[in-house]
């Protein structure tokens, strides 16, 4: 496969500034590393909310910020530690390597041997797959935090906050096909059936029920919960958490205690909002344990997830795929409408952006 002599990519000179085409050259390729043609990438809240950030923009110096975290497409080049492992012509997708590496929305990314990264299942399109690293790598560490299973109880329970959005439908799919969970949902009664064809036992509606009681009335003869992963974020559960949940469980969030989408996550939120500081501290001493966690960086998970797609036992669910963000004159309304679509916060699955055929 014959690589350009210089890329394409979507980058942004200061916090929240509009989002603009970068031509650059091609770098050389090092021993342990992969070139990989983009396909596909999709777009998460914490896109969002570091291109809004200054405390972010303060820490490039002045460089070009990038975009973009997830990847699908087919390896362009390999180095020749890689050699063997990986043959050009590979269709992957993957992860890259963290807020200062090159971002994903890109024609031609450039990962190491150390990004997360997996061969496309078969039955997936390039823009299901490109959907998927990101938040699949948030669920395994969430329910990474389920207790061991007692031998007086069939199945662990795990309730999961904003069942419909992209970590949250990996958090159910997960919990009941690789933990065997019995999984309670929160989510709209609008996105309740989609829910129940993912796998959720039971669910709750939080436009119409006082979440909470629901859960306390939830309890088959008082039996709590063993985890509660939160996805949304806010304080509403910790008036009657710990008669939800019992004192070897956890409370996981992937939010905090904040509530806006523009605003940065964990582990920002410990400095932001001291109170989650305390009740961490506080939950190793009088249980269930707190922790607001971020996702694995391990290959072997996205493996383990494209297994379970070959299989047909998970799915990939892509709301909208949108076009042109890397074509000259297009790229600022492609742009807006991922923006819009984020902020909104109303998504079913993921939004996916098409880099190129």
């Amino acid at each position: 496969m014959s690589l350009p002599p210089s890329n394409t990519s979507l980058t942004y000179s200061s916090p929240s500034a509009t989002p603009h085409l970068t031509y650059t050259p091609l770098k050389p390729l090092t021993p342990n590393q992969l070139i990989i043609k983009v396909f596909a990438a999709a777009v998460n809240p914490c896109d969002i909310q570091l291109w809004h950030s200054p405390l972010v923009g303060l820490g490039r110096f002045g460089r070009e910020g990038t975009m973009g975290w997830d990847y699908s497409g087919t390896i362009a080049a390999v180095g020749d530690k890689l050699k063997g492992e990986w043959e050009v012509g590979d269709e992957v997708f993957g992860m890259c390597e963290g807020p200062a590496a090159q971002g994903t929305f890109t024609k031609y990314l450039i990962v190491s041997d150390k990004a997360p990264i997996a061969r496309k299942p078969k039955g997936w399109t390039f823009e299901e797959a490109a959907s998927v690293p990101l938040v699949t790598l948030t669920a395994f560490a969430c329910l990474d935090r389920l207790p061991p299973l007692k031998p007086t109880v069939a199945h662990r329970r795990v309730v999961v906050a904003g069942a419909s959005g992209g970590t949250g439908m990996w958090c159910v799919q997960l919990a009941k096909k690789v933990y065997n969970c019995h999984v309670l949902a929160i989510c709209s009664g609008r996105n309740a059936e989609f829910v129940r064809g993912l796998g959720a036992d039971d669910i709750i509606d939080y436009t119409t029920s006082n979440v909470p009681q629901a859960l306390l009335n939830h309890r088959p003869k008082g039996l709590k919960f063993d985890l509660y992963i939160d996805c949304v974020g806010g304080t509403e559960m910790f008036g009657n958490w710990k008669e939800i949940i019992h004192k070897e469980g956890a409370y996981i969030t992937i939010v905090g205690d904040k509530t806006s989408r523009t605003v940065p996550g964990p582990p920002l939120t410990y400095f932001t909002y001291p109170s989650q500081i305390f009740r961490h501290m506080w939950s190793w001493i009088s249980g269930p344990r707190y922790a607001a966690v971020i996702l694995y960086n391990e290959s072997k998970y996205l493996e383990q997830v494209a297994d379970l797609a070959e299989k047909g036992e998970v799915g990939a669910v892509v709301q909208e795929v949108i076009e042109g963000i890397l074509d000259e004159g297009k790229e600022k309304q492609a742009w807006e409408r991922a923006n819009a679509l984020l902020e909104e916060g109303r998504i079913r699955g993921k939004v996916v952006l098409k880099i190129q055929d």
